[in-house]
């Protein structure tokens, strides 16, 4: 069978068109604009859409811990993919999975990145098996479980405030490569691969797609790999993107069409710490992104995201907080005959194994 060939062009502006040949440039932002920037792939095939492998363009010294190929479920009457099983526990592996082999290609020995804690688990754990060095600027209140994570894997960990301030903090050093996922394009390459995998596990593209956001990595990476397959003419539709964010942290509820708001959303949101950023570079790709699918924003408040936690911690599902806002947000939309369930695929981005001591508690509340 001959597979599908994705050859990497080089940089592109997603806001001002500039184009930049070739793989790197620091800080992975246009020199003209500022934007952050997108690859611009050239996707040749000569068969169907089951020849099709990957939709990602890896570098010479790319290895994979198995990342990838996460289940499909059927469950709730509902189809939910499981990318909390990925090898350190969160979809980040497989963006993290290009960033560091392109950072190990360049020649660099030390990668740096700021995370609340997923993508800096994954960064370190990918850089320990190239044999590299790894930076990770945390916010102060880092669940101890990842905290502790870190370190296990080799990472240097520096503990910066705030989830914004720690992103501020590790712009600003230059003693290594920035992988960071907020920015980096190549993060958002490695999430392309879900679009194709749901396509394929489903026999159909789904109507619906709710997706957690904060950097918009994901979401944008899922947007990207389903418009190259449309391209090709392998899919003949597009899904709706439903974007979920955390009470206190919408950022895109003043740039998308239409915004659903479930529980209370008057405070802050104390649990979902995956989503407590409130400066995102790539925000206006995503709303971009939202609104030309149709789609929409869900904002989850904290009463509600714990009940889901509960219902999918009791059903084997053993996810963090913040896939159970997600999981919140289809609960709520399906009820509001938003959506079908039956039409609908919720992502559930990471392991709840990392929150121990945080799952505990929240499972004896009455929340």
């Amino acid at each position: 069978m001959i597979k599908s060939e994705v050859v990497n062009e080089g940089l592109e502006c997603p806001k001002c068109s500039y184009f930049i040949k070739g793989r790197f440039l620091p800080q992975h932002r246009c020199p003209k604009c500022g934007e952050p920037l997108l690859t611009r792939v050239r996707i040749g095939f000569v068969e169907g859409l089951q020849s099709v492998t990957t939709l990602c363009d890896r570098p010479s010294t790319y290895l994979s811990l198995g990342e990838g190929s996460t289940p499909l479920i059927r469950c709730f009457n509902t189809y939910i993919k499981l990318e909390h099983l990925n090898p350190t526990g969160s979809f980040k592996d497989r963006g993290a999975s290009l960033a560091v082999a392109l950072a190990r290609e360049l020649g660099y020995e030390l990668v740096i990145e700021d995370s609340s804690g997923n993508a800096g688990l994954s960064v370190a754990t990918y850089a320990s098996a190239h044999g590299i060095r790894a930076r990770v600027y945390v916010p102060s209140d880092i669940p101890e479980g990842k905290y502790g994570m870190l370190v296990s894997v080799g990472a240097e960990v520096i503990k910066a405030g705030t989830r914004d301030e720690a992103h501020d903090a590790a712009i600003k050093d230059r003693d290594g490569y920035y992988v960071g996922h907020v920015t980096n394009p190549y993060f958002i390459e490695g999430m392309k691969d879900i679009a194709l995998e749901v396509i394929k596990q489903l026999s159909r593209v789904p109507r619906n797609i709710v997706v957690p956001v904060a950097s918009g990595t994901l979401i944008l990476g899922l947007w990207k790999g389903f418009n190259e397959l449309l391209s090709k003419s392998l899919i003949k539709s597009l899904p709706k993107l439903i974007a979920v964010q955390a009470s206190g942290y919408a950022t895109l509820s003043k740039l998308v069409n239409e915004v659903i708001e479930v529980g209370n959303t008057g405070s802050n949101s104390r649990y979902a710490d995956a989503l407590r950023l409130t400066k995102a570079p790539r925000i206006r790709q995503v709303s971009e992104a939202v609104n030309a699918s149709g789609g929409k924003l869900v904002i989850v408040g904290d009463d509600e995201g714990v009940k889901a936690l509960k219902e999918l911690w009791s059903n084997g599902l053993l996810v963090e907080p913040t896939s159970a806002f997600t999981y919140a947000a289809t609960k709520a939309l399906v009820t509001k005959n938003e959506v079908r369930p039956q039409e609908t695929v919720t992502i559930l981005t990471g392991s709840g194994l990392k929150y121990v001591s945080v799952v505990r508690k929240l499972l004896r509340s009455n929340n």
